[in-house]
């Protein structure tokens, strides 16, 4: 039973339907594990149930669910992705696996990217060998399966992203009032940056000041008119990068 063996690993697995729809209530199991007993009275009461598992600290697992067919950011994220446990889902996207620290607390993020999100606190993912309602099953790709590669953690391009969800929805809840104060010339931006390295003529980049960034993710050059721009390629906005400059503060 692929129940038992996520339970050895330690993970917390949980009966589904072929809609993805937890079985049992499961909130008790965001904090403790099923016995084995429950896992048996479950798979025995529904034997063609599909197997969940509760992400976040219980079973200190994370996973991206990158699907598709509801947005490129699957595609944008892969080169920048570590070797961890993959599962093809039933919908032929993929789910990364990646290991909590002990005591981490990462919740779980809708849209992180067009067609990504984070699976972690309050969030189950299905798991294989359950069947998808396309009649695909979920699987684990070719020696990325259990037992065959470590969990990666998460990587830094995810806390980044994670970093800069926050900081929108932050925003959205707390709006700023107009800014109207100093115009941020070339030599401001760049005192105010940290890690600026110069690349070419009139290139720049630094550690971005919209977001946790930690590896230079910020590009600066001139335009017209001796125009700043600025482009983070963690994707946080020129409108927030320039509001944390002028705030004088990285998050």
């Amino acid at each position: 039973m692929a129940g038992r063996q996520y339970l050895t690993t330690g993970w917390c697995p949980i009966p589904v339907n072929i809609e993805k729809r937890p079985l049992v209530p499961w909130s008790e199991f965001q904090t403790r594990q099923p016995t084995e007993e429950e896992l048996s009275e479950w798979f025995t009461r529904w034997p063609l149930a599909g197997v969940a598992l509760v992400c976040g600290a219980i079973s200190r697992l994370a996973v991206l669910d990158v699907d598709p067919r509801n947005g490129p950011g699957g595609a944008a994220l892969a080169h920048r992705l570590p070797k961890t446990g993959t599962v093809r889902s039933g919908g032929d996207g993929h789910h990364h696996y990646f290991a909590l620290h002990p005591g981490a607390l990462v919740k779980k993020v809708s849209a992180l990217l067009p067609g990504v999100d984070l699976q972690a606190e309050g969030a189950c993912i299905t798991a294989p060998p359950s069947r998808h309602r396309s009649g695909q099953r979920y699987r684990f790709e070719p020696g990325l399966g259990l037992g065959e590669v470590p969990l990666a953690g998460l990587p830094a391009v995810i806390l980044d992203l994670v970093a800069i969800h926050r900081r929108r929805a932050a925003r959205t809840a707390f709006p700023r009032e107009p800014y109207t104060g100093e115009r941020l010339t070339l030599e401001i931006v760049l005192a105010r940056l940290d890690g600026v390295r110069r690349r070419g003529a009139a290139q720049w980049t630094a550690r971005c000041p919209a977001h946790d960034d930690r590896e230079p993710s910020l590009s600066v050059t001139t335009g017209t008119g001796g125009r700043v721009l600025l482009y983070c390629h963690a994707g946080c906005t020129f409108s927030e990068i320039r509001q944390a400059l002028r705030d004088g503060v990285t998050v």
